[in-house]
């Protein structure tokens, strides 16, 4: 009865007992790299709170951009309530591998190659599935993809601005000839089928 007592146990906090087991990750390659939106080298500059979905933002300063079409500031979502939670901290160095969720938001996962600068490399758990340091990964992004330029906000903004949808209103003397054209036809479709009968 006891050992049954204590299998049930185990099977109610295997959640907890086993936290997000993720899959092996393959050492990051060029190929790897196409699974990928946007791929760079940057600064935490804040953290938002954890929201009532398990999401949080972490706002990124690039220093160096190797992949996609972001400016020198970006945010990243990323999940902070689930088994699979993130820790991410202000001032922390990152090598960022992130995927478009939708339109304008960029969303890492635990279980995917994004990795966090140590101080101490011996404490880098990453190397195990990079097979390189985080200096060796920076090179090899540098070497394979190359830095890339930013977008520059204005551009962005122009853009934006071109290709959404408008609301323009005429001006005052084009409302007055719209109204004058407009009871001018009313008028003679009027006079028309007074006519007729």
């Amino acid at each position: 009865m006891k050992n049954l007592f204590l299998s049930f146990l185990l099977i109610l906090l295997s959640n907890y007992l086993f936290p997000c087991e993720c899959p092996t990750l393959q050492p990051v390659s060029k190929e790897l790299c196409k699974n990928y939106n946007v791929i760079f080298y940057g600064k935490v500059d804040s953290v938002s709170n954890c929201n009532t979905r398990g999401r949080s933002i972490a706002f990124f300063t690039i220093s160096e951009l190797y992949k996609g079409a972001v400016s020198s500031s970006v945010k990243i979502n990323f999940d902070c309530a689930s088994e699979c939670l993130m820790s991410i901290d202000k001032g922390e160095e990152w090598i960022i591998y992130a995927s478009y969720e939708k339109f304008d938001v960029l969303t890492i996962k635990l279980c995917e190659h994004s990795r966090k600068h140590f101080r101490n490399e011996k404490d880098d758990f990453y190397f195990i599935a990079a097979k390189r340091s985080f200096d060796d990964e920076k090179l090899f992004l540098r070497t394979e993809l190359g830095i890339q330029p930013f977008i520059i906000q204005n551009d962005l903004n122009e853009q934006q601005k071109i290709f959404k949808p408008h609301n323009d209103q005429p001006s005052d003397t084009n409302k007055l000839l719209l109204l004058l054209v407009s009871l001018g036809t009313m008028g003679i479709i009027l006079f028309f089928t007074r006519k007729k009968k």
